[in-house]
């Protein structure tokens, strides 16, 4: 792959990727902006409303139906993501129409309608969207964590934002966060597939080599230690109990990031991992059970996830808890460690035969990082761990008293009690 980088004049970045037998590209825009920048009581989800607003209209499509028809007519598909850092714009379509693709994204930058009229419309969409999540206790349980680890900062925020911001922020507020925070220097285009890039650049700069720079935004900082509170319940008629073990992890880059990620690999990737193997095939407690690490540039969370039979609930906790802590306590083996440190780099020798995957990894890399991570070098670091670095690494990220748990079941407050006292250091007494 060729991998070619240019900054404009006003510091917007575009880097592209070429793929020498692509025969189609996926052009991206990411903002560094995401839930991490706003105000949870009176801004909390602007930065996922506008994502969903800019496929709304711009002043050279300026109708959702329109920006469809553009693209769905050369076969092309879109979508945006936004998540606690970065909001990504993503457009796939055949090589030949590539031009297209950038320029529709880049309008969206540049002249977005944010109309009033669309965004009250877009409000019950938002909503609706909320309510798939409630409806989705495996998916809606991710979201309770975060609070407990990142007490006191927007990264403990919910990204889709609070029902009650939702249904009354002004169109004027979410146009004046979208001129503060896309802005040049906050914006990288990547392009990866059947692309050239001096082509790119020619386009990218006549579309938005215009825009004016502006000051940097930066994200209030983590400060405080993991809440005091080591639970986080959630009361509802399911058929299931689902938990997540949580601990706070390390930012991207650190020293031992990829320790941390060979350590989660271990713990619950794949169908021969320890948690699947000990919960779900030697006990038959859980039909999904997993683990993983998400990075951050200044922190990061562990998060181990099961949906249990409601009767088992105990049994369950205290079987993750035990796998947490023989990771700890007991040196991992060579075959176990190589298999994880494998899986992890075919995860991303495959992932990158997506040009889609391959663009949103320049962008956002380039984004947050500065800088792209050459491929080797990654898988380098991966395969460099030892089994000591996964064991001290355990110990310090998932030490008992570091240890939070989320749970949504028709009567949790018993699980929760059980956690407690599963991490909480007992007492010993010394006869006289």
């Amino acid at each position: 792959m060729k991998i070619q980088q240019t900054t404009l004049a006003n510091g917007l970045r575009i880097i592209t990727g070429e793929l020498a037998d692509a025969r189609s590209l996926t052009a991206t825009i990411s903002v560094g902006t995401g839930s991490r920048y706003e105000t949870f009581a009176t801004n909390g989800g602007v930065s996922h409303f506008l994502e969903h607003l800019l496929f709304k209209g711009t002043k050279k499509y300026p109708t959702a139906e329109i920006i469809a028809e553009a693209i769905d007519a050369v076969g092309g598909y879109s979508n945006a993501y936004t998540s606690e850092d970065v909001t990504c714009y993503y457009i796939k379509v055949p090589g030949r129409h590539g031009q297209l693709a950038l320029d529709i994204l880049c309008d969206m930058m540049a002249s977005p309608l944010i109309e009033a009229a669309e965004v009250d419309r877009e409000r019950g969409v938002i909503i609706e969207e909320m309510n798939v999540w409630r409806d989705d206790p495996a998916r809606f349980v991710g979201t309770l964590t975060p609070a407990l680890i990142f007490p006191d900062n927007p990264l403990g925020q919910d990204i889709i934002g609070p029902e009650d911001v939702i249904n009354k922020i002004p169109a004027a507020d979410i146009a004046a966060y979208q001129q503060r925070h896309y802005h040049p220097g906050n914006l990288v285009v990547a392009v990866a597939g059947q692309v050239q890039h001096e082509v790119v650049v020619r386009q990218v700069e006549a579309a938005l080599g215009g825009l004016k720079p502006q000051p940097a935004t930066v994200a209030p900082a983590v400060t405080s230690p993991p809440a005091q509170d080591l639970v986080a319940v959630h009361d509802k008629a399911t058929a299931q109990a689902h938990f997540m073990v949580a601990a706070r992890a390390y930012p991207y880059e650190h020293k031992d990031e990829r320790a941390a990620k060979v350590m989660a690999a271990i713990l619950g990737r794949g169908m021969s991992s320890r948690l699947f193997a000990n919960v779900r095939e030697r006990q038959g407690l859980a039909y999904t059970v997993f683990a993983e690490i998400n990075n951050f540039v200044d922190t990061g969370i562990f998060q181990a996830y099961a949906g249990v039979n409601l009767e088992k609930i105990p049994q369950a906790l205290t079987s993750v808890l035990h796998e947490l802590e023989r990771i700890r306590t007991e040196p991992v083996g060579e075959a176990e460690l190589h298999k994880a440190q494998q899986q992890l780099r075919a995860s991303l020798e495959m992932s990158l035969e997506s040009n889609g995957a391959v663009a949103d990894r320049l962008g956002t890399q380039l984004l947050l990082l500065g800088h792209t991570q050459p491929l080797d070098e990654v898988i380098a670091a991966t395969e460099a761990v030892t089994a000591a670095d996964v064991q001290r690494v355990a110990q310090e990220l998932l030490a008992p008293g570091q240890l939070r748990l989320a749970i949504i079941a028709p009567e949790p407050q018993a699980a929760a009690e059980h956690f407690k006292h599963l991490v909480t250091p007992k007492e010993t007494s010394h006869a006289a």
